[in-house]
């Protein structure tokens, strides 16, 4: 029974899933599927499982996957001095909401230094939320002169300064600037 159980565990740890009763039978070469109903049902009224209302084993809650939401990478956003941007579909991520939120979200990945103090380094992968709105101190996808930047928004009477995040380099103040969008979360790859 507790093989029946330990099976289980580890079945929804590599795949997300709950073993169907054949996978349990083949994967503990048991005789019959009977046999591993029987042995789950034990398992159950000792309160070491729970079956759905179909029969089947409940996944367990810690092993549950989340909500996801997709968002497309489509390229590099300048950190930096504003650089012409190229739009171009390298691949959809599934984030987990319970992280990213919910939104309109897609990726750039970080190209330059301005906003290493920020804990943005040259390759991550940089979650955006798609608006054309943002709150001061806010960091966000800004196009200025058909150019997009990375930076850090503060509105100053009627001029906008766009803020690196790195001492060695100088604020960029504009009279405007299009917001793409705003930094909810990064990705760092090693």
């Amino acid at each position: 029974m507790q093989k029946v159980r330990q099976f289980n565990i580890e079945y929804q740890k590599r795949h997300g899933v709950s073993p169907c009763f054949r996978a349990i039978m083949h994967g503990l070469n048991l005789g019959s599927l009977a046999t591993v109903q029987r042995y789950v049902i034990a398992l159950e009224k000792r309160g070491e499982i729970h079956r759905t209302k179909f029969g089947n084993i409940e996944t367990l809650p810690q092993l549950k996957k989340g909500e996801v939401i997709l968002a497309p990478l489509i390229g590099k956003i300048a950190c930096g001095l504003p650089k012409l941007s190229y739009e171009y579909y390298e691949e959809t991520y599934a984030l987990p909401k319970s992280i990213f939120g919910n939104g309109d979200l897609f990726m750039l990945r970080a190209d330059g230094d301005s906003m290493i103090n920020a804990g943005i380094d040259k390759g991550d992968l940089l979650v955006i939320r798609k608006q054309n709105f943002a709150d001061d101190g806010e960091i966000i996808v800004a196009l200025v002169d058909g150019e997009t930047t990375l930076k850090r928004i503060f509105k100053k009477g009627k001029q906008v300064v766009l803020h690196p995040e790195n001492e060695q380099m100088a604020d960029i103040i504009v009279k405007e600037c299009d917001i793409q969008g705003v930094l909810v979360g990064k990705i760092t790859l090693y």
